[in-house]
């Protein structure tokens, strides 16, 4: 969907107070913040930083590892600091599993459909069970009554939600 015009007015003034500050504004056109933010945290840990991403997007767990950390702020003025333990204490998953599991349950606030009628609980089930959506669209036949007709149904839409899901690494940007 195309920006709310609220929010675009926004941008401009941001970006000069970013500049301001000295701080540097990495802009690629054409390619989403996330998918910069991405690529340069994977740059950087390469290059031996300890990498802080500031966001509460659940869809940034796919990125963290052992020298990336999500710092997710709180409603209230409070944060927390997510590593590899803290993604795997919070959704049974690995770093890597977070995209199979928004690419099940899906998530509005990133117009990421998922399958309808799986949330978050079903989903972490599937992803212990199959570890992968491709795995579990290609085990179908083990699912069971209601479960498996919604999972048959959606497939290409399960398949989409999860490339939709998948914070690109690769951008034509040089940390």
């Amino acid at each position: 969907p195309p920006m709310p015009e609220d929010l675009r007015t926004q941008i401009e003034p941001l970006q000069g107070i970013v500049r301001a500050l000295g701080w540097p504004l990495l802009i690629v056109p054409g390619i989403e913040a996330d998918d910069v933010i991405g690529t340069v945290a994977k740059q950087a840990e390469k290059e031996g930083f300890e990498v802080y991403m500031m966001t509460p997007d659940k869809d940034y767990g796919q990125l963290v590892s052992e020298h990336i950390f999500m710092y997710r702020p709180r409603f209230g003025g409070d944060y927390e600091i997510m590593g590899v333990p803290e993604v795997l204490d919070k959704y049974g998953l690995t770093s890597d599993q977070v995209i199979d599991l928004l690419g099940l349950m899906g998530d509005s606030s990133d117009n990421i459909p998922g399958c309808p009628g799986v949330g978050e609980k079903t989903a972490q089930k599937l992803l212990a069970e199959f570890g992968t959506i491709e795995n579990l669209l290609e085990n179908t036949d083990k699912l069971k009554g209601s479960l498996q007709k919604k999972v048959m149904e959606n497939m290409e839409q399960i398949r989409f939600s999860k490339f939709l899901a998948t914070i690109k690494t690769d951008v034509p940007i040089r940390f």
